[in-house]
């Protein structure tokens, strides 16, 4: 649930507009927190290069594709709902 309140956060500038008055008036005054990165911050896209140079053409079966399946549980050949009676 965190996660996706993050995600909300990242993605929606309105949201996180809205949440900072909720914030300052929740934390406590002798919190000092710190942004682990800045909003021009790249990931480091190099820093696992060797291993997704070794495995990505491992991973491309796992590729959805929309032009053959409709979903990607169909895709892998998984029957939804998996709940059995």
């Amino acid at each position: 649930m965190q996660a996706l309140t993050a995600l909300d956060l990242m993605l929606s500038p309105e949201t996180l507009q809205k949440a900072w008055p909720i914030t300052k008036k929740y934390r406590p005054k002798n919190c000092n927190t710190h942004l682990l990165s800045r909003l021009d911050d790249q990931p480091p896209s190099t820093l696992n290069k060797e291993k997704m140079e070794k495995f990505r053409p491992e991973m491309r079966k796992y590729y959805y594709d929309s032009s053959k399946y409709k979903t990607y549980l169909e895709q892998l050949g998984i029957q939804y709902p998996t709940v059995k009676k």
